[in-house]
């Protein structure tokens, strides 16, 4: 019961000082807030990166060529290898495809667009992040007919050509050894990507890479793209898979040949990222220490102006326990609304951020809840030296205090 009246009498000198306690929350405000927004910000930032990860495929890896050594057109991946990977690797395989790439030009009028043909093969649909929007994906006649085929981006359709009613059209494009004319079989949609430019003048498209080597006579690539059944094994898999290529072209041990895959960046990012939000939300919280030391301050000034209220206290049988609770309660309280109302700050100033940084926030409850017990912690901590003070009063000393 005495807790409850010590409670309410809390309650009661704090709605009594209002622009008091506004003020002396106001430290708390701050660096509940400022914690709230960086980390729901920093949180947020994670959950998109690994969104754009997870489009890139978090179980696709690209084996290219060692840039700093020197190799020469027969040490690069060809046809044969890739043969070899999907006789050896196939149960754990969703999809292998060399990859090449072709610039081209798309003339409308005085117009023209940039088009970044992309050769691969029938199972590159099963290697990159997009939707068919109509029509098909290549296939494997395609590549065994080296048909002059193309699926294109939707954006094409519906930015240059106005219309989506396109599939077995014919469309030209212009390259550096003339005009190329293919037949549109499909269109596609890619999710957004935060890194992405798209400056709506270019475009990219799909070719059978059987096609490109009959135009080019190009029969070697500096690069495999391939999608794994199961991600706990991508980095074994693309070293073993790299031995198998370094035995097939005689060099063994000259490290000619290299991985990637996005779990590992996608790893160091959540790293870099979880360090600096960290780094930044500790200086944010030394506002916070100077808000307990300023709720230490005006408690302090409280017991000072109450020491006759306190003498009354004990003179009618108020023990030492209860003027504790009571200044503790008082601190506590002080701190914890401070805190939600931080809370609340945070998360709009967070969301308004967001907005602008096109990042949106995200945190979870836990934090918040956490946000609450700390400032309340921090309340009673630099709570307990003036309410400690309180309660050491000599009863007739303070009732004598004017």
């Amino acid at each position: 019961m005495r807790w409850m009246e010590s409670i309410k009498m809390a309650v009661t000198t704090i709605w009594s000082n209002k622009m008091r306690t506004a003020l002396t929350m106001l430290g708390i405000i701050i660096g509940i807030s400022s914690v709230i927004a960086l980390v729901s910000l920093g949180q947020g930032s994670q959950k998109k990166m690994q969104n754009e990860f997870s489009n890139f495929g978090v179980n696709r890896a690209t084996l290219y060529m060692n840039y700093e050594k020197e190799y020469e057109e027969v040490d690069m991946y060809n046809n044969r290898d890739i043969e070899s990977i999907r006789r050896i690797y196939g149960d754990q395989l969703r999809g292998i495809s060399a990859t090449s790439g072709l610039g081209t030009k798309f003339v409308s009028g005085k117009k023209e667009y940039s088009v970044n043909l992309s050769a691969v093969n029938e199972t590159y649909n099963n290697i990159d992040s997009f939707t068919m929007v109509s029509g098909r994906f290549l296939n494997e006649s395609d590549m065994f007919e080296a048909k002059p085929v193309v699926v294109m981006d939707v954006k094409f359709a519906d930015k240059v050509l106005k219309t989506r009613d396109i599939l077995g059209q014919r469309i030209t494009l212009q390259t550096d050894q003339g005009s190329v004319s293919y037949v549109i079989v499909g269109l596609y949609s890619k999710p957004k990507s935060m890194i992405a430019f798209d400056n709506g003048s270019s475009f990219s498209a799909y070719i059978p890479i059987s096609n490109l080597e009959m135009q080019t006579g190009q029969s070697s690539y500096e690069q495999l793209e391939i999608s794994f059944k199961d991600s706990s094994s991508i980095g074994s898999n693309i070293k073993s898979i790299n031995n198998l290529v370094e035995k097939r072209h005689g060099n063994i041990g000259k490290e000619m040949y290299m991985g990637y895959n996005s779990e590992r960046e996608m790893q160091m990012m959540n790293k870099i990222t979880g360090s600096m939000t960290l780094l930044v939300s500790v200086i944010a919280g030394i506002s916070l220490v100077v808000g307990g030391i300023g709720i230490m301050n005006i408690m302090l000034v409280s017991v000072t102006e109450r020491t006759r209220e306190i003498g009354i206290r004990k003179a009618i049988g108020a023990t030492r326990m209860d003027i504790l609770g009571q200044f503790l309660i008082e601190s506590a309280l002080v701190s914890s609304l401070g805190g939600m109302v931080g809370i609340a700050f945070g998360l709009g100033l967070a969301n308004l951020i967001g907005i602008f940084i096109k990042i949106p926030p995200s945190v979870s409850p836990n934090i918040m809840l956490i946000a609450v017990a700390f400032s309340c912690s921090l309340g009673i901590f630099f709570g307990i030296y003036p309410a400690n003070k309180a309660s050491k009063l000599n009863p007739i000393d303070a009732l004598r205090y004017e």
